[in-house]
């Protein structure tokens, strides 16, 4: 047994909310069955060395493509009004946040909602009526602060850090970098073979 391994498996359910998957998105970028995961966080016992290295290459890939995807937004492409949705489509879709985390974030950086980024949000989350009363604005009424659009950007990216620095307390690593991976998972079994 790898005591290592063991708490590993013991903290696949909480990397995934970090996340925010489902067992099946997770199970997809690790290359198993979603069966595969439900069992192994019923049973932390079941994780393999083989599975840990699909879980740790699936996390970290989905950490750093994440924040690189974030990072490389660039508020000036979502200029016009009619791309206020595709903004928040690529924030959402980059970040996988919830939709009440980007609200949250947007208002906490913004100090109140942009008109058309507020009704993009609010039509996202399910209000309607919002998008609505958006389609009768004219395009002037509509403002783009670029600053405000970046400062959303970095909520988000700051967001991103902490759930990557959750992950790695997770792990028990100083980073999600490979080398430090391995070398747990070596002494996990270093440690229980001295018996």
């Amino acid at each position: 047994m790898n005591n290592y391994l063991l708490l590993l498996g013991n903290n696949i359910s909480e990397v995934r909310q970090i996340l925010n998957l489902t067992q099946e998105d997770l199970a997809h970028k690790m290359g198993v069955s979603r069966p595969t995961i439900v069992k192994l966080e019923q049973d932390p016992n079941r994780l393999t060395k083989t599975l840990a290295f699909a879980f740790f290459i699936a996390v970290s890939y989905e950490m750093n493509i994440r924040i690189k995807n974030v990072k490389n937004l660039n508020p000036k492409e979502y200029k016009n009004p009619d791309r206020l949705k595709k903004f928040i489509d690529e924030i959402k879709k980059s970040s996988l946040l919830p939709i009440g985390a980007i609200s949250t974030a947007a208002t906490f950086s913004l100090g109140g909602l942009i008109p058309g980024i507020g009704a993009i949000i609010a039509s996202a989350a399910g209000a309607t009526s919002i998008l609505n009363s958006l389609k009768k604005k004219s395009p002037e009424d509509l403002k783009w602060d670029e600053e405000k659009a970046k400062k959303m950007i970095e909520e988000v990216q700051k967001k991103l850090l902490e759930d990557q620095r959750k992950i790695v307390v997770c792990f028990q690593l100083n980073a999600l970098e490979i080398e430090q991976f391995v070398e747990k998972i070596d002494e996990g079994e270093i440690t229980t073979e001295v018996w």
